[in-house]
Order: C-alpha cells, then sequence, then structure tokens
C-alpha cells in the first residue's frame, strides 16, 4: 500500500493484519522490523480514527431517530 490516505478501511485493516504476522516472524532485520512497527502504530490510528468517527455518526444518527428528527 503506497499512501494510507487512499486506502479504505478495510484496506487498512488488511494491512495492519499483515505487520502482526511479520513482526510476529521476527525473521526481518531489525531496521525493517522497525520501520514496519512504525508503519503499524501508524494505522492503528487511522483505524481508530475511522470507528470513532462512525460511532459518532451512528450515535448521531439514533439521537436524530429516536427524536424523531429529519436528518
Amino acid at each position: 500500500m503506497k499512501k494510507n490516505t487512499k486506502a479504505t478501511f478495510e484496506e487498512r485493516l488488511e494491512r495492519l493484519e499483515e505487520i502482526v504476522v511479520l513482526l510476529d516472524r521476527g525473521d526481518a532485520p531489525l531496521e525493517e522490523l522497525l520501520a514496519l512497527y512504525e508503519e503499524g502504530i501508524v494505522l492503528s490510528k487511522e483505524c481508530s480514527d475511522f470507528l470513532r468517527q462512525a460511532e459518532q455518526k451512528v450515535t448521531t444518527l439514533q439521537a436524530a431517530q429516536s427524536q424523531a428528527l429529519p436528518l
């Protein structure tokens, strides 16, 4: 994945899972492991941010529905 800004949530999560597997194996050079770890931290934050925004949107929609307000 070249640019995380263009990737979907699912693509980011898939890449994060790949990184976890690579880090668990631990057979790569230390520099590569550090780069993977750094990429994983960025992806983790992006995924968390996306999920937080989605949760807020669902909460807003549920509140609007329960108050019978037009969306």
